[in-house]
């Protein structure tokens, strides 16, 4: 127990002896000056040092020099035997060339009236539907032409016998 005593004994002397002094108000503190004007002279110096304009490369060299970004040959097929594909074709002004767009098939899913439900969409008669124009509506099915005239008969798929509507 004693050198518990002991110890705590000298980490609090220690503790105190290692603390910052508290400076009253009323004390004059000093603050270190410049000796002289040297310290002020070499910081003159060194702004006086970067002041003058600085000359880099004339825009004619970079001019010049050729793109990185270009190459002139085709890199080889060929690397350790195994066969790489070719890099994508830009399009014109360096864009990428748009995706093709994969259109669903057009499909006739229901037929009210004399109307149909194309892929989702309602038509009448005469209504152009992508590059084909809806000519006529039957029972079952659609007749479709192009400006070629080449026709297009869309089928319904399933027939629901538990549906009936009645017009009058």
């Amino acid at each position: 127990m004693k050198k518990y005593l002991l110890l705590g004994l000298i980490s609090f002397t220690s503790l105190m002896a290692s603390t910052v002094p508290v400076v009253n108000p009323t004390d004059s503190v000093a603050t270190m000056q410049p000796q002289g004007d040297k310290e002020l002279a070499w910081v003159d110096e060194q702004i006086q040092a970067i002041l003058p304009a600085r000359v880099g490369i004339p825009d004619s060299f970079i001019n010049s020099l050729r793109d990185p970004m270009k190459m002139k040959k085709p890199l080889a097929n060929t690397i350790g035997g195994s066969k790489l594909l070719a890099p994508p074709k830009l399009g014109g002004l360096g864009l990428l060339t748009p995706p093709k767009v994969i259109e669903e098939p057009l499909r006739l899913q229901a037929i009210i009236n004399k109307s149909v439900l194309i892929s989702g969409k309602w038509y009448k008669a005469g209504d152009p539907i992508r590059n084909y124009t809806l000519l006529e509506i039957k029972a079952n099915s659609a007749l479709l032409t192009d400006k070629k005239d080449q026709k297009l008969i869309l089928f319904l798929t399933k027939q629901n016998n538990n549906i009936k509507i009645i017009t009058k």
